[in-house]
């Protein structure tokens, strides 16, 4: 899902994906309205068994 601000540029990004074995990686990006470049990335992967492991980008991103 993206969120847009009131010119039209896409301002943050939100996905969750499945794998195979039972993973869910959920991903949240901000981007800088004005330049579109991507300010903060969170990336959370659950297992099956409930453990979390967590990933914060500042500047940039890991995952499309």
């Amino acid at each position: 899902m993206k969120g847009y601000d009131n010119q039209g540029r896409v301002v943050s990004e939100q996905t969750v994906s499945y794998t195979s074995d039972g993973k869910c990686i959920t991903s949240s990006t901000t981007y800088d309205g004005a330049s579109g470049r991507p300010i903060f990335q969170n990336v959370a992967i659950r297992s099956n068994d409930g453990k979390v492991s967590v990933t914060n980008i500042l500047n940039g991103k890991i995952l499309p």
